[in-house]
């Protein structure tokens, strides 16, 4: 029965395996930065910011208004207007009556005015240094963005790798636990050994099968947990490839990579960006002070109704407006652009300082990573001599079957550590990258 299982199973793993798609890294962080939903809305605000801008450099442009106006009344003021605009003003429209009590009269106006900015107290100048300002911001968050995707992207799939390989390592404890049983019952058969020895033996190989189930769960879920990464139906399987890993390549200097988080960050970057910003508001608020100038013509078409008489007319002028007083709300104005600029200026030089502690932590867990890869291979060396030995010793019953499932656990446990340090390694030189903002560089 057993066996029929057992050949079920591989017919099914057979028939995955079939039909899973082949995945490497590579591919998976082209899937997750194509289908990713957060740079879609990153890609957005840019298109948004770029539009600001166009709408900020739009205001040094000259402003053109057509309007059509049609008017009747009987008052003597509009009345006698209308008929100077219409250029139909006679000698006998001076008459008292005519001008206190005229007949009702129609003026259809067409006005085309022109409105030329000069000098608004600069608020065009700072509006489009600010849109500009803006667009940068939303090319930092699409980068910081994208950093964190491709962050997340591997690190799930090295999980999904970490899960598969533990796979393995207890499937080969699994073997070894089986191997050693056929000893223990060859030994109790010819009264050996004792048949304590043969339940032990049978207890120990249960329960690294329940291990192994509960391991071969655990990469379900991991590549349940990368399939949301890549944006993909969680049921897509993959058959995903060894990814290098580097132990003896160097490293660098924590200043080099300090250095290059401090000039390459997305999120360090808009930080800076922001305090520029404030800036612009404090410059604003200052311009805010000074006059405004304007030029401006009016063209102007004035008929009695369709077909009657008209009259033409333009105007052109300069405006100067002096602001003398509003009600101190200019100061108040340039006294809370001061303040937040202070205040951002402070959130700038804090935010260093924590990107250079994520830098050094992530630098010193990646040299801690290193070296326990080295002291795990050392234990997995050890751990398999240490079980040659005691399986030998039992087979010649020099030793009792304790021992013998004690080395097989330590041999297990001292694999699974060796693959556990390999992999955080990998994870920690990738969340350097990702503390320095250089993710996306290197081609594994």
């Amino acid at each position: 029965m057993r066996v029929l299982s057992l050949l079920v199973f591989t017919i099914f793993l057979c028939a995955v395996s079939a039909s899973a798609d082949p995945l490497d890294l590579s591919k998976a962080k082209e899937i997750a930065l194509e289908r990713n939903p957060q740079l879609k809305a990153a890609e957005a605000r840019i298109g948004a910011a770029q539009a600001g801008v166009k709408e900020a450099r739009s205001r040094f442009l000259p402003r053109v208004d057509l309007r059509e106006m049609y008017q009747r009344s009987d008052s003597p003021v509009y009345v006698f207007s209308s008929k100077l605009a219409q250029q139909y003003f006679r000698a006998q429209d001076f008459e008292l009556d005519r001008l206190n009590y005229p007949s009702p009269r129609t003026d259809l106006v067409t006005e085309l005015s022109v409105t030329q900015p000069i000098f608004n107290r600069g608020q065009e100048i700072v509006g489009y240094r600010k849109a500009r300002l803006q667009e940068k911001m939303a090319y930092l968050l699409r980068e910081g963005v994208k950093q964190r995707v491709l962050y997340e992207t591997e690190a799930s799939y090295l999980g999904l790798l970490l899960a598969q390989k533990r796979v393995e390592v207890v499937a080969q404890a699994v073997e070894t636990a089986k191997a050693n049983l056929k000893v223990v019952q060859s030994r109790v058969s010819v009264g050996a050994a004792l048949r304590s020895d043969l339940l032990q033996a049978k207890v120990f190989l249960a329960s690294l099968e329940r291990e192994y189930l509960a391991a071969k769960n655990m990469v379900e879920v991991a590549r349940s947990r990368l399939n949301v990464v890549l944006g993909v139906p969680l049921e897509t399987r993959w058959q995903t490839k060894e990814v290098s890993i580097e132990l003896h390549s160097g490293l660098g200097s924590l200043d080099e990579w300090t250095e290059k988080a401090l000039k390459r960050r997305p999120d360090l970057l808009l930080e800076e960006l922001k305090l520029a910003l404030a800036n612009e508001e404090v410059r604003g608020a200052k311009l805010n002070f000074w006059p405004a100038v304007n030029l401006r013509g009016v063209y102007e078409y004035h008929s009695n109704g369709i077909g009657g008489v008209s009259g033409d007319a333009f105007t052109v002028w300069a405006q100067l407006d002096f602001n003398l007083f509003k009600g101190f709300g200019d100061k108040a104005r340039l006294a809370r652009a001061r303040a937040q600029e202070t205040a951002q200026a402070e959130e700038l030089r804090h935010y260093k300082q924590r990107v250079k502690h994520e830098v050094e932590q992530a630098y010193l867990n990646l040299l801690t990573a290193r070296k326990q890869v080295f002291v795990t291979e050392a234990a997995v060396a050890q751990a398999e001599e240490g079980l040659r030995l005691v399986e030998k010793r039992y087979r010649e019953g020099l030793t009792i079957i304790v021992e013998l499932l004690d080395a097989q656990t330590a041999l297990k446990k001292a694999r699974l550590q060796y693959l556990d340090a390999l992999y955080n390694f990998r994870l920690a030189l990738t969340e350097l990258l990702f503390r320095t903002g250089s993710l996306g560089e290197d081609k594994k």
